[in-house]
């Protein structure tokens, strides 16, 4: 509905237009009669005066449309020169070739100074009109993009409520196993029951908000870490390292935003039979975000497996959500040689 109405607004407006430079400024002839004392008013065009009103006329919708659909996308991009020089160079093109058609169809006599500055308030006229369009389209985007936040946001709230049943019980059953594991002195299963409880309640609790402190996220990739590395050995040769730098009470971040990242580093990179790493880095340095997670590739034939039965879907999501939390605040960057895999992000962020 609304596409038609954008259509019908952009033909009235051209419409009214072509109206005014046909009947006011195109060329014409303008003959007074004096018939019983009243002047009769006669307006005349000729053929050659129409052919030249429609040449002009759709020299001024392509600059305005070419300014619309495709020069706006460097003024988005914030490549402000090339933006300015692409315009300013269409515009002298569009000028050239009306001025020149003017002294071809209407002989050189009409090629005068005013005829020159009328023609450049009109394209100064139709590319800021232009600008209104670009400014309406992008407010038009943006309240899609809100509006789509919202949807998206109430569709996870629903989720996690017909989702909370199952993991309440399952907390409450590991919180009854680890009294029992306890009390019959199994320490390793104990921490183990113990941490999982904690991951348990950073999911259920933590993650309703849109926003959670980072030492909170940084505590939750501990807790994950710390669990991964009950299942193996001292002697696997294993190196697992994680690495933090710059103060985080102050700082919120969208909730089990990096976790995906390091469940995909456990997931692909660690083979207890050969040796291999996860080395994950989080800093923060002013306003800035640094998230850094490296991992060794596990054997071809595993890799294969792992990735066409998982297809990426963590690392999809998280993109996605990168996308409509943090809109032109993120850079993240995925690279992948033989043996490795790295991840980069670089996010921006608001201090309390």
């Amino acid at each position: 509905m609304k596409h038609y109405i954008e259509i019908s607004l952009n033909i009235l407006f051209w419409l009214i237009c072509f109206y005014l430079i046909f009947s006011i400024i195109s060329p014409q002839n303008r003959e007074v009669e004096l018939i019983d004392g009243k002047e009769i008013v006669t307006i005349t065009y000729d053929g050659i005066s129409v052919i030249g009103t429609i040449i002009g006329f759709i020299l001024k919708m392509s600059i305005y449309y070419f300014n619309v659909y495709f020069l706006s996308k460097y003024f988005y991009d914030k490549k402000f020169n090339t933006y300015a020089l692409l315009l300013f160079i269409s515009a002298i093109i569009a000028i050239a070739i009306e001025l020149l058609k003017n002294q071809i169809i209407y002989g050189f006599e009409f090629y005068l100074f005013e005829t020159f500055i009328a023609t450049l308030w009109l394209y100064i006229f139709f590319v800021g009109m232009s600008f209104v369009h670009i400014i309406i389209l992008r407010w038009q985007k943006e309240e899609a993009l809100k509006q789509k936040l919202k949807e998206d946001k109430l569709t996870a709230e629903l989720q996690l409520l017909k989702s909370q049943i199952n993991p309440h019980f399952l907390f409450n059953a590991l919180n009854n196993l680890l009294s029992i594991s306890e009390k019959h002195n199994q320490a390793e299963i104990s921490t183990g029951i113990a941490q999982l409880s904690e991951l348990l309640r950073f999911l259920l609790h933590d993650t309703s908000g849109d926003t959670i402190p980072l030492s909170k996220e940084i505590e939750f990739i501990e807790n994950y870490i710390q669990l991964n590395k009950l299942r193996f050995d001292a002697n696997d040769p294993l190196n697992i390292s994680f690495k933090t730098e710059g103060e985080f009470n102050a700082i919120e971040v969208a909730p089990a935003l990096l976790i995906p990242f390091v469940e995909n580093a456990f997931k692909h990179g660690i083979d207890i039979y050969n040796s291999s790493f996860v080395d994950i880095n989080l800093s923060v340095n002013r306003n800035t975000l640094y998230f850094s997670c490296k991992n060794s590739l596990v054997s071809k034939q595993h890799t294969d497996h792992l990735m066409s039965k998982n297809s990426g879907i963590g690392l999809q999501n998280v993109k996605r959500r990168l996308a409509i939390l943090y809109p032109e605040k993120h850079d993240l960057k995925i690279s992948k040689t033989e043996n490795s895999y790295h991840i980069e992000l670089q996010l921006k962020i608001n201090h309390d």
